[in-house]
């Protein structure tokens, strides 16, 4: 049976690793906020950390059962992340994938603490670990990929980016494997404006500023694989131990259908 894990917001300050969860079944609290899990029948073989999109909770991402099942069954424990209000009393949440200071939380420093977090709570190896997020939780797989790449094993973000003006480099190489669809009107892959006049960069040009610090020797990538509904790209001659690949796919701002054995069949196979 697969087991759902709903904690509660908890907002105060201190080590993450001081704070005592109990066991499996209770309900967790981190300082800066909170995670839910779902795990496989038995002991993790790692775990996708997922960050849900803009206005998004952590129980709608457990409460995904397809997206759940898909991984809990390859034996991957979920933790999902929940961003921060965007206003008080709000439920859902965003996230700071602009590296805002100030007030705003630093999520690329939460997401890590959540990880080490829950990888001594249901003892997965913490080095066995990918972090992906759609939309706005894509983009803050980004942020963290392009500013801490040694946080995760691998990356898997989909329908996100990074924000405008695009960093002038990331910090390293990592394993990363772009999705995205190219009838997203949301988060087109060109970018565009929202809100209050924040612009979306475009996507090749993210990928081609990771590109850069992964050391890949050619501009652009292989010719595309038909795999189901993806046209799947890689660059090639890149760092060791680094890897780019991009898969795009006729649908809009969605997780698409097949996309969960696509990342897992990658990464399992990665070096």
């Amino acid at each position: 049976m697969i087991r759902y894990l709903i904690p509660v917001l908890a907002l105060f300050a201190g080590s993450a690793q001081a704070q005592d969860c109990g066991t499996a079944q209770d309900r967790c609290e981190i300082p800066g906020g909170f995670y839910v899990a779902s795990l496989p029948d038995d002991t993790p073989r790692g775990a996708v950390v997922f960050l849900h999109g803009y206005g998004g909770r952590a129980e709608g991402t457990v409460a995904n059962r397809g997206l759940m099942n898909a991984l809990n069954s390859r034996g991957y424990a979920v933790i999902a992340v929940q961003g921060m209000p965007r206003f008080e009393g709000d439920r859902g949440g965003s996230w700071n994938s602009m590296a805002r200071g100030g007030a705003r939380r630093d999520d690329v420093e939460f997401v890590d603490s959540v990880a080490d977090h829950a990888a001594q709570r249901f003892g997965f190896n913490r080095e066995n670990s990918i972090l992906a997020g759609f939309s706005g939780g894509g983009m803050m797989t980004w942020r963290v990929a392009c500013d801490a790449p040694t946080s995760f094993a691998a990356y898997a973000p989909i329908a996100g980016t990074l924000w405008n003006p695009l960093p002038e480099t990331c910090a390293a190489a990592v394993r990363l494997f772009h999705t995205h669809g190219t009838s997203d009107d949301v988060v087109p892959l060109a970018g565009r404006t929202v809100g209050s006049g924040i612009t979306q960069g475009d996507v090749f040009e993210v990928l081609d500023l990771q590109r850069t610090a992964n050391g890949c020797s050619t501009s652009s990538p292989q010719a595309p694989v038909k795999s189901a509904i993806f046209e799947v790209q890689s660059w090639e001659d890149c760092a060791p131990d680094s890897d780019l690949t991009v898969a795009l796919h006729p649908g809009g701002h969605a997780i698409p259908n097949g996309w969960t054995p696509m990342i897992l069949d990658w990464y399992e196979a990665l070096p």
